[in-house]
């Protein structure tokens, strides 16, 4: 599945969430994955995130103009900011307000269940190009990608198993593979790439966002000049453990197939 943020744009209401991917029924426990926009100096207040069934993580993706996050504004509170690309985790179950800075911004929130643990910490980091340490591409595929985790598995308190930041550069390619127990979505900040879900193959650029579910495999090959910039987001089905099928194919003969509508 994928999704145009530019499209979704002139439909969308400001300092209301929009659902990316609209009727999704989650495998894992992952619970919201949607766009928020904000005018300048304009506010978000999240919804009750501690419920009798579950405690919420909240995170979110700013992939454009700058916010502030205010944690606990009733309790004790903290605060942080951070401009575009960049990401902000929140602590488990703790309300809090997002403000938008003087041009505005563009954030893609994502929830993700915790059945009622508490943890981690209020922070943000940057996607930064100049911190990605770069190796031999991984699942199968050709050439080289430069990837950092931002987070890992032990940063969140629910099954939220890792952001990413990651760059392919021209003839690079993420094999074409799977995950059990896994969903996982990429989010183009630029450049542009061939996407493979399943047997459909599309090329995709910034503001697209695609959505990979368990045991459906895919890849993305770079065949531009332009390095691809994105950032990969995965949730885990809890009390399992999941893993990562390398399919044996690195994407260079694949072409882009039209939609079937």
């Amino acid at each position: 599945m994928i999704s145009d943020l530019d499209h979704i744009a002139s439909t969308t209401v400001n300092g209301k969430l929009q659902p990316l991917f609209p009727g999704m029924e989650w495998v894992t426990s992952w619970r919201g994955f949607d766009v928020l926009d904000l005018p300048a100096q304009g506010t978000y207040e999240s919804p009750s995130l501690d419920t009798d069934a579950f405690t919420m993580e909240a995170g979110y993706l700013v992939v454009g103009g700058a916010c502030a996050v205010l944690q606990d504004p009733e309790g004790s509170p903290q605060q942080i900011a951070i401009q575009a690309p960049g990401a902000i985790r929140c602590m488990a179950g703790a309300s809090h307000l997002v403000h938008a800075g003087p041009g505005g911004a563009r954030l893609l929130a994502i929830s993700v269940a915790t059945e009622g643990a508490e943890g981690g910490q209020l922070s943000a980091e940057p996607f930064a190009q100049d911190r990605l340490p770069w190796r031999d591409a991984i699942h199968g595929g050709g050439g080289r990608i430069g990837t950092r985790h931002l987070w890992r598995p032990e940063d969140f308190a629910s099954s939220w198993t890792f952001v990413d930041h990651a760059v392919l550069s021209e003839g690079s390619s993420l094999g074409c593979h799977y995950h059990d127990f896994l969903e996982e979505a990429f989010i183009v900040l630029s450049g542009r790439g061939w996407m493979t879900i399943a047997d459909q193959t599309t090329e995709i650029g910034a503001g697209n966002v695609t959505l990979q579910l368990a045991n459906v495999g895919h890849g993305l090959y770079n065949p531009f000049a332009e390095d691809l910039d994105f950032i990969r987001i995965a949730v885990a089905t809890p009390g399992e453990a999941f893993t990562t099928i390398d399919l044996d194919d690195d994407l260079r003969f694949r072409r882009p197939t039209e939609e079937t509508p």
